[in-house]
């Protein structure tokens, strides 16, 4: 748990996706957030060795057995299909654009494939 709530408050008003790297769902969501400017923090639970209990502690947490796992400023969203739903319905037009790298990086989150076992930026 405290790797998500770590992560959430690491990343503020921005978004969070918790995503497995080979997922297609979890692909489309980044795409779909970068196509309109936005850069995620991106935890790839399958890059992380505590991977598997992030994954329980999101089912605790909202329900949802699948990735990827959509935050919002902290607050839970949904999936994959809730992020287009969401683009569509200007529920994002009040994130941080490019900004959001500046926000992770300074937060300490890494690159994607970084072996420190932290959450990672997710910029493909």
């Amino acid at each position: 748990m405290n790797a998500i709530q770590g992560t959430l408050a690491a990343a503020g008003p921005g978004v969070v996706l918790f995503s497995k790297s080979y997922c297609p769902y979890c692909r489309r969501a980044k795409q779909a957030l970068m196509a309109i400017g936005i850069v995620p923090v991106v935890v790839e639970l399958d890059l992380r060795l505590d991977g598997r209990s992030v994954q329980v502690g999101l089912l605790q947490l909202t329900g949802q057995r699948t990735v990827p796992s959509a935050w919002k400023g902290g607050k839970h969203l949904g999936g994959s299909d809730d992020v287009v739903e969401g683009i569509a319905a200007g529920l994002f037009d009040d994130v941080p654009r490019e900004e959001a790298r500046e926000v992770a990086e300074a937060a300490g989150l890494k690159k994607c494939g970084a072996d420190d076992g932290i959450a990672c930026l997710c910029f493909s």
